[in-house]
């Protein structure tokens, strides 16, 4: 099957522009083989999201494959906690091991927060389940409000629950408790009402394996001017800050490129070869360990801008392993150096391409 690829602009980190090639592959999964899958996925181009019509507060089910550099390989995986077929389960550590990165997500059947006269707000006994999903939506985080009715996103997930203030509309008893933990992190009882807004830097991290959103705290913080544009946008501030000396001195921030890294923690910040070895537990029903290895299946990546086909070294940038369709993708990056956009006006040739390094 031949490669999905397509090319794009974009800059490094110190701000020397290049020419991105994308290459990607999907494959099926088995336990203890990965096959090329007949239907292959495109290059996505957006963004998508479990409700279309309610982004802002939705689960992210996919981001865009057109990022001309990540720092890192991003390792996304998408699915369900499942018990051992037959049985059911009141709580399972799933844990992920993809080459270097090691995750565990603690998975509880649903709990709700109760009153008791002398010990407060107490956490219940999870009931018992088959299936959990991953989401964040099934984290710690959520949305609070005040008792005046200001609300208060927790911001590393504002999609998520159990975020509540003390004496606010949710204050703990009868909220719903989030299905997944960190271990080293883990949801108590004063979680369920925090004092004041202020402490949700105390809150428990949110724990899961799939996509985070870019409105998720740290995440966002990352975001600024692209480098290239940096001197230009300081020079466009001081003279606006000349004609309008109320605008006040403030710092334009240079963009910094752990933004494009959609993993969750634990699942981003090295970068792999594309064969490394993954151990998944609990995510399927029959295979309570399933395991395989990536494919090192490495692109041929050429860019021709006029001059023939150069070949490009191929990064792996993102592997996305959706465990209930049991099919694989992984996504390839490589780059030609150039001299910014200006140049491409010049250019007397574009084509991109991605083969399999078998074939050539």
């Amino acid at each position: 099957m031949s490669w999905q690829f397509a090319f794009i602009p974009g800059s490094k980190p110190e701000a020397q522009p290049i020419i991105s090639v994308i290459g990607k592959r999907t494959y099926t999964l088995a336990p203890g083989r990965v096959e090329v899958a007949d239907e292959q996925l495109p290059v996505y181009d957006m963004d998508g999201f479990e409700d279309e019509e309610n982004q802002l507060y939705s689960e992210a089910l996919g981001e865009t494959d057109l990022i001309p550099f990540k720092p890192s390989t991003d390792v996304v995986i998408q699915g369900k906690v499942h018990a051992p077929k037959g049985k059911k389960a009141f709580h399972l550590d799933c844990e992920v091991r993809v080459g270097p990165y090691r995750k565990t997500v603690r998975t509880f059947g649903n709990r709700t927060a109760q009153s008791k006269a002398l010990r407060g707000i107490v956490i219940s006994d999870p009931e018992p389940f088959t299936e959990m999903p991953l989401g964040y939506t099934r984290a710690y985080g959520g949305i609070a409000t005040s008792k005046n009715g200001t609300l208060f996103q927790y911001y590393p997930n504002p999609i998520g629950k159990g975020f509540g203030l003390r004496g606010g509309v949710d204050d703990g008893a009868g909220m719903q408790v989030p299905n997944l933990e960190d271990p080293g992190s883990p949801v108590l009882p004063d979680h369920l009402a925090l004092p004041k807004f202020e402490d949700w830097e105390h809150g428990p991290k949110p724990a899961s394996l799939g996509w985070t959103r870019r409105n998720f705290f740290p995440r966002y913080t990352f975001a600024g001017v692209l480098p290239e544009y940096l001197e230009a946008a300081q020079r466009s501030q001081e003279e606006m800050q000349k004609k309008y000396p109320q605008l006040g001195n403030t710092k334009i921030p240079k963009m910094d490129y752990r933004v494009y890294q959609g993993a969750s923690d634990g699942l981003w910040g090295q970068r792999l070869k594309g064969d490394e070895h993954v151990l998944l537990t609990y995510m399927d029903p029959d295979f309570p360990k399933f395991e395989f290895d990536l494919p090192n299946d490495i692109p041929l990546l050429t860019l021709d801008v006029g001059e023939g086909p150069q070949q490009l070294q191929p990064e792996l940038q993102t592997v996305v392993i959706e465990m209930e369709e049991k099919r694989l993708s992984l996504v390839w990056r490589g780059y030609l150096e150039y001299g910014g956009i200006e140049e491409l006006a010049s250019v007397a040739r574009l084509e991109a391409n991605a083969f399999s390094r078998e074939n050539n």
